[in-house]
């Protein structure tokens, strides 16, 4: 697997443009997904895979120096044509008219040295944001990490890089799909202690959202968890059929998976749920506490 080759000698001075926080950059990109970029909330057409390949490995730069080589890589690979370099020259040149056409008369892709960078100074990428969420997320306390994950999950809108492939950045999308699900079952760990606390309705967000990233991410694992916390949760508010449903969804998901301790965790729940029918079929109506922790 080809490394993205980058000059740090190049990097750009001034913060990077976000997403969600601070300053609204003037232009953004979505890598967490189908490739797309926008000014100002207006779309930019990026034309073809060569330049969906080129603007993402410029962006996965950070600000650095990509060079030629790399970016030739991730097209071609080992059947560059004799051309490549113009060709490439060709690509960049078509990104930038595409931005001013849409808007953005700042310079924005720049050659230098060996390469071309991008001035992330100006531009919110999406990557940057879900990474900057999930670490700020590692130091929070349950209630504002949840909060966190749920932002960062929230920017997904399909498998990272799509449309790009390629070997070169195979790596990075590689990386991010281990983070997103990582994030989905940090989310479960949050929702747990939410639910410990008293804190039912944020649980049961949590709890629904790393579901619902399972089922994209299809992880059968973490469909099953997150079906289980939900068939859990509703139990316990006497939400009978819902629970039913849930509890339903994880045991075929740790079958197909072949997860025997989870097949035996959703039996115990359908027993205590008989239980819990029999005794009182009336839901709980229960007030979530409201307000945060210390």
């Amino acid at each position: 697997m080809s490394a993205i080759t980058v000059t740090d000698t190049a990097t750009p001075a001034g913060a990077q443009g976000g997403f969600l926080g601070g300053a609204a950059s003037p232009v953004t990109l979505a890598l967490l997904g189908p490739v797309a970029a926008g000014v100002g909330g207006r779309s930019v057409a990026v034309d073809g895979r060569r330049q969906r390949v080129v603007l993402s490995l410029l962006a996965l730069g950070r600000g650095r120096v990509v060079s030629v080589r790399t970016l030739a890589d991730a097209i071609w690979g080992e059947r560059q044509p004799l051309s490549a370099r113009p060709q490439i020259a060709l690509c960049v040149r078509a990104l930038r008219a595409a931005f001013r056409g849409a808007g953005h008369v700042e310079p924005l892709i720049v050659g230098a040295g060996s390469g071309y960078r991008l001035c992330v100074e100006q531009v919110g990428v999406d990557v940057f944001e879900f990474d900057a969420l999930v670490d700020a997320a590692g130091s929070c306390g349950a209630e504002e990490a949840g909060e966190l994950y749920r932002l960062a999950l929230g920017l997904w809108r399909g498998p990272a890089l799509d449309g790009v492939g390629g070997r070169v950045t195979e790596g990075e999308a590689a990386r991010l799909h281990a983070r997103r699900a990582a994030a989905a079952r940090a989310l479960l760990d949050v929702g747990e202690a939410l639910l410990a606390d008293g804190f039912f309705d944020e649980a049961e967000g949590a709890f629904a959202d790393a579901l619902s990233a399972g089922e994209a991410l299809d992880d059968l694992s973490l469909v099953g968890e997150g079906a289980l916390a939900l068939g859990r949760l509703c139990r316990m508010l006497r939400r009978n059929a819902g629970a039913g449903q849930y509890l339903a969804t994880a045991r075929l998901a740790f079958l197909r998976v072949g997860d025997a301790c989870g097949v035996g965790r959703v039996s115990a729940e359908i027993v205590a749920l008989a239980e819990c029918v029999a005794e009182a079929p009336g839901a709980v109506d229960l007030v979530p506490r409201q307000g945060r922790r210390a």
